[in-house]
């Protein structure tokens, strides 16, 4: 299963494709995500995460073709 991923620039973006998508597992959560990219914890609990452009926490289950973006406290909007 894919899901596009903005990721933040201190994650691991080498694991997306050059489309920017990630290959998850079936049952992927925010959670996995967090940990593919290799997120630091410490900064896990400052960052908005959006699926679909809708707020979640890090417990969402994942569908093929999501839409994932992060954003920083710093990003401001």
């Amino acid at each position: 299963m894919k899901v596009k991923v903005y990721a933040p620039l201190f994650g691991d973006v080498k694991k997306l494709d050059q489309s920017g998508f990630l290959e998850v597992k079936q049952d992927a959560t925010l959670n996995d995500v967090y940990k593919m990219l290799k997120i630091p914890r410490f900064l896990r609990n400052s960052l908005i995460c959006q699926v679909n452009y809708q707020r979640e926490k890090k417990d969402k289950k994942l569908q093929n073709g999501d839409i994932i973006s992060f954003i920083g406290p710093l990003s401001g909007g």
